[in-house]
């Protein structure tokens, strides 16, 4: 088994998909963009083609202003996040296993506890809040040299492309979970180590995972 576990916490430990569809309903509105479907902000969320990014009316010089916003309008529904049914009884399987616990998460440090503490899975080891949208990699490799592990000895759980892409580029494995944000085609074509389709299964391979694949 992995020595340490780090996870997402949008869309990984909670299935709160529909948040992104309420936070680019206030952003468009504030910035007349044109109206997406449930499926094509799926997509969107992806950033695979700067035409699609274009054609929605977002210059690509306010894409980090907006991701701000984003993060912003996403801490007001911090208590409306619930934890996906079976993902608790699995991080106290971990720790019964020993493994250690971390969060490496773009929302911020005091919503992350705060959904922690109201859910009773205060059990993290370490905590990053505010990952940019590039910054996961940086984090993670912080993690690893602070605490003394390997790129061997952790996993990323996450759902999106972007956690795959910056694992792959530290030699950290990745587990992405297709009821986040994603689609499943998406996270397929960015070659995570492993698919999990569900907590179930999700659970098989973390407790079953070698130290090194």
């Amino acid at each position: 088994m992995k020595k340490l576990v780090i996870f997402d916490l949008d869309g990984t430990l909670t299935n709160n998909i529909n948040l992104s569809e309420i936070i680019y309903k206030k952003i468009s509105d504030k910035y007349n963009l044109k109206e997406l479907s449930t499926e094509e902000l799926r997509q969107l969320k992806s950033f695979t083609s700067i035409k699609q990014i274009l054609g929605i009316g977002i210059p690509l010089y306010s894409i980090p202003k907006l991701y701000k916003e984003s993060r912003e309008i996403a801490s007001e529904y911090v208590q409306e996040c619930e934890l996906l049914p079976g993902m608790k009884e699995l991080l106290f399987k971990l720790i019964d296993n020993d493994i250690k616990l971390a969060i490496v998460s773009s929302n911020s440090i005091p919503n992350i506890n705060e959904f922690l503490f109201g859910n009773e899975i205060n059990i993290f080891s370490f905590i990053e809040g505010k990952a940019t949208m590039k910054g996961k990699k940086r984090i993670i490799k912080k993690i690893l040299k602070k605490y003394g592990y390997n790129s061997d000895d952790a996993v990323y759980i996450g759902d999106e492309v972007r956690d795959v892409l910056a694992c792959k580029a530290i030699g950290v494995d990745v587990i992405a979970v297709d009821w986040g944000f994603e689609t499943t085609a998406v996270l397929e074509s960015s070659q995570p180590n492993f698919i999990a389709k569900s907590v179930e299964e999700l659970s098989k391979l973390l407790l079953d995972l070698p130290i090194s694949l």
